[in-house]
C-alpha cells in the first residue's frame, strides 16, 4: 500500500498526510526522493496527535517543525535549500469592546488578576474561525451581560513581544448597547462589570493608563464599517469580510 497522500499545490508544493499507520525510514527517504526527482520546493506534512511517536522519524530525514495545534503538527521539509517556506501565524488576535449606554457611560470590567483596583475595557481573543465582529459582541456578552452590535473598527494596536515569542494585534470594536442591565456570565474571569461617565473613568488613576487613553481619543471616532462587498466563493469554506471607512 503506498505509504503517503500526495497533494501537490499550486506553489510547486507537495502536501502529505499519512496513509500508512507506520511508515518505514526507507519510505520517507522515497518521498523526499519522489518529490525531489519532480523539482518540488516543499513538503507540507501534518500528523496528528496520535501519530505524535512518528515526530522523529520524520525530523531526522530534515522536516522541521512549522504550525502546532492542539490536535495536529504540521512539519515543513525544504526540499531545495532556497525554498520559501511563509512563516506560521505570527501574531495572536484580541478585541476590545468600546461600548456606549444612552447616558454616554462606557462599559468596564475588572478581572481577578487586577488585585481589586481599577477598571479596563472588556475583551478577550479571536476565537479560531470567528469573525471579528462576532468575537467582540461574544466577549462583551461572556463579560459584563450587556448584548451589543458591532458598528466599527476603530483601533489597532500592535505588540511584540507577546506569548510565546509571537507578537499581539489588539483590535478596539464601538458597539451598540441593545440592554443595559450587567449580568457577568463569566465569573471565573471577571469580578466586577460597571457603567461609568468617560470623565470619571478618565480621572481613575487606579484604572489602566493603556485603556484610558483607548477611552479618551478612539469615542467618537468613526472607524472602519462592514462593507456590503461579496468575495468571490472560496471553495475551501473560507469566511472573508471587509471593514471600509
Amino acid at each position: 500500500m503506498e505509504p503517503f497522500n500526495i497533494h501537490y499545490d499550486l506553489f510547486n508544493g507537495a502536501q502529505v498526510s499519512l496513509r500508512a499507520p507506520d511508515p518505514s525510514t526507507m519510505a520517507v527517504d522515497q518521498l523526499i526522493e519522489r518529490l525531489s526527482a519532480a523539482h518540488k520546493q516543499l513538503a507540507w506534512l501534518t500528523l496528528s496527535i496520535e501519530q505524535a511517536h512518528l515526530i522523529d522519524r520524520f525530523t531526522e530525514r530534515g522536516f522541521v517543525f512549522h504550525l502546532c495545534q492542539e490536535q495536529q503538527l504540521t512539519l515543513v521539509l525544504r526540499i531545495q535549500a532556497n525554498a520559501y517556506a511563509p512563516f506560521a501565524p505570527t501574531h495572536t488576535i484580541g478585541v476590545g469592546g468600546l461600548v456606549f449606554n444612552a447616558a454616554g457611560e462606557v462599559l468596564l470590567v475588572r478581572d481577578r488578576m487586577m488585585r481589586a483596583q481599577g477598571f479596563k475595557l472588556p475583551g478577550g481573543y479571536v476565537d479560531m474561525g470567528e469573525p471579528i465582529q462576532q468575537a467582540a459582541e461574544r466577549e462583551v456578552l461572556e463579560e459584563t451581560g450587556i448584548r451589543a452590535q458591532f458598528g466599527a473598527l476603530v483601533g489597532l494596536i500592535g505588540k511584540y513581544p507577546h506569548q510565546f515569542n509571537k507578537g499581539n494585534l489588539y483590535l478596539v470594536c464601538r458597539l451598540t448597547a441593545l440592554s443595559s442591565v450587567i449580568e457577568i456570565q463569566d465569573t471565573g474571569e471577571i469580578e466586577a462589570a460597571v457603567w461609568l461617565p468617560v470623565a470619571e473613568y478618565l480621572a481613575d488613576t487606579t484604572s489602566s493608563r493603556f485603556h484610558r487613553h483607548l477611552v479618551a481619543s478612539l469615542t467618537g471616532d468613526t472607524g472602519l464599517t462592514p462593507n456590503a462587498f461579496e468575495f468571490d466563493p472560496d471553495p475551501r469554506g473560507t469566511r472573508e469580510i471587509l471593514l471600509s471607512p
